[in-house]
């Protein structure tokens, strides 16, 4: 505990001496011989953790000095030294230098040594505690923030699905364009019902994949090819919501996808994994990745498995494989 600081105040010189022969193998001890000196010193030690003190001083009894320390270091623990016990002095120490420990001249240095542990014991619990109310307090700020953002979110969905169906109900002979209205209402309510780290299962996944391949193959045409090869034992496994979703959207966002140079994906169950395998044929042009999306994955899958998803190339195909899970 050496680099641990204790400032002993005391007029007399004899005192002081004693205090630091006593502890300075221990403590990084600091000595002062009026609370004026004192006061100097914890100026330039703000993060100080305990503060000693004799009562009668001149110019500065000991209880000033440990209620103007308030001010310069407000978490240190104070200990009150002195051979006068008048009840008086010990009330106004609690009362107004928020002593922690009054201890009585002449003391031994076991005694002192107890009292010294028991206050930096203190020290460091309450530190801990103030750790916990900041963190729980960012933790209640960060829920509220969640909760309004999830008020906004049923404001928003409710005048979106409203203009849905006006646009849907404008189109009446257009059959393609009432189909992409409905595909898209239905990728939009199903990531609204599955915000947060739930956990799907594979078949329903599947339904809104589809729905969202929908509309991929609206923009790309004939410009992108999808594969399925999922027995049904695993269409009961579960994963977290839009998994396959935001792999698709990767293996699109990264590679040409033309009619001259379509895009094949495939998905497929291997073991206890789902595979999603694209043609590896990227963009002539950088498109700039986060590494965000993988992070996020591997992230939400370790709540619930010790399995990771894997990415990697392999010959002229790039696989995403992510663990299947078997919950009963």
């Amino acid at each position: 505990m050496k680099d641990i600081k204790v400032l002993y105040v005391d007029d007399e010189e004899g005192n002081l001496n004693y205090f630091r022969s006593a502890f300075r193998r221990e403590f990084e001890v600091l000595t002062a011989n009026s609370g004026a000196e004192g006061l100097e010193i914890l100026d330039k030690n703000r993060d100080l953790p305990l503060i000693l003190t004799d009562q009668r001083m001149p110019q500065m009894s000991g209880v000033t000095f440990l209620m103007q320390s308030i001010n310069l270091v407000p978490n240190a623990m104070r200990i009150l030294v002195t051979g006068y016990s008048d009840m008086e002095t010990v009330i106004n120490a609690i009362n107004h230098g928020h002593i922690y420990y009054f201890i009585n001249k002449p003391w031994s240095y076991d005694e002192m040594r107890i009292v010294i542990q028991r206050a930096l014991d203190t020290y460091q619990l309450r530190v801990k505690n103030r750790e916990l109310l900041l963190q729980n307090e960012i933790q209640e700020k960060e829920r509220i923030a969640a909760q309004l953002m999830n008020l906004q979110n049923q404001v928003n969905p409710h005048f979106l699905f409203n203009c849905l169906n006006v646009l849907y109900a404008m189109v009446p002979d257009n059959y393609d364009a009432r189909n992409f209205i409905k595909q898209m209402s239905a990728n939009y309510r199903y990531i609204l019902d599955h915000t947060g780290n739930k956990l799907v299962v594979l078949k329903d996944e599947l339904e809104f994949v589809k729905s969202y391949l929908y509309l991929q193959r609206v923009r790309f045409k004939d410009a992108i090819f999808f594969e399925y090869d999922i027995g049904k034992p695993h269409m009961g496994y579960h994963l977290p919501s839009a998994t396959l979703q935001l792999l698709i959207e990767n293996a699109i966002k990264h590679n040409v996808a033309t009619k001259e140079k379509p895009l094949a994906i495939k998905i497929f169950a291997e073991n206890d994994w789902l595979v999603v395998r694209n043609k590896f044929q990227p963009l002539p042009w950088k498109v700039e990745s986060t590494g965000i999306g993988h992070a996020n994955l591997r992230k939400r899958f370790s709540f619930f498995t010790e399995d990771q998803p894997e990415f990697y190339q392999e010959e002229d195909f790039y696989l995403a494989k992510i663990p299947l899970l078997n919950i009963k």
